[in-house]
């Protein structure tokens, strides 16, 4: 069974869908950028999480796979081309860890976020259980939205107040701009940027209520 699916949270959105799938007997079996295949299982059979890794090098995903190779969870590579910028099959990532800044089509290109699957054992599949862990992760999926909502600002700012390109971009240069609309490109832009701000402070509340817990913890 093949099923299309675009989302807004890839993170949490997408588990919880995944959850929705695993409980009407449908197990994962194969994941692309936008078509997920499953097969059928028990309802109910299986767990899903899933982790944001783009900020990790390759060699740290590795080790991270291979740690889950060893506690038996399956995982599935799925990509989250956000915040970065191309150069031919390279990818700059300005807010990854040392040694994942460069991504290559073989180290950590189109892998990073990682799907990961166990059997239900009743209890819930939690992937941080510390709190401190928590916080960092979440801080690690602010910094490719605010990278991201930069750009959109540079680019809304290039399109209206610019009359001179500063660099060649090929979809905005004076030779593409008598057959594009900079009206609509504007709001396109102004949406992917809107979007962002929304994720990141979506994503600081969640780390302020963790904050909270914590101090309750300690009290």
């Amino acid at each position: 069974m093949r099923k299309f699916r675009i989302f807004l949270n890839p993170i949490e959105g997408q588990e919880k869908w995944l959850n929705e799938k695993a409980i009407e007997g449908l197990k994962l079996s194969k994941v692309g950028r936008f078509f997920y295949e499953f097969k059928k299982c028990r309802p109910n059979e299986y767990q899903y999480a899933v982790d944001y890794i783009g900020n990790k090098s390759n060699v740290q995903r590795k080790e991270y796979e291979s740690f889950l190779d060893d506690v038996e969870i399956k995982y599935f590579e799925k990509p989250l081309n956000l915040g970065q910028f191309s150069i031919g099959r390279v990818k700059y990532r300005p807010y990854a860890n040392k040694g994942g800044k460069l991504a290559t089509s073989r180290g950590m290109i189109n892998r990073e976020i990682l799907i990961l699957e166990k059997e239900n054992n009743g209890n819930p599949f939690v992937i941080y259980n510390e709190v401190k862990d928590k916080i960092k992760a979440l801080r690690e999926r602010i910094k490719p939205h605010f990278y991201l909502l930069s750009f959109m600002i540079f680019l809304e700012l290039y399109i209206n107040f610019l009359e001179s390109p500063i660099i060649n971009i090929s979809l905005l240069n004076n030779r593409n701009r008598s057959t594009v609309n900079n009206v609509a490109l504007s709001s396109i832009i102004g949406a992917i940027g809107i979007v962002s701000m929304v994720r990141i402070f979506q994503l600081y509340l969640a780390i302020k209520s963790l904050k909270s817990k914590e101090e309750n913890i300690y009290r």
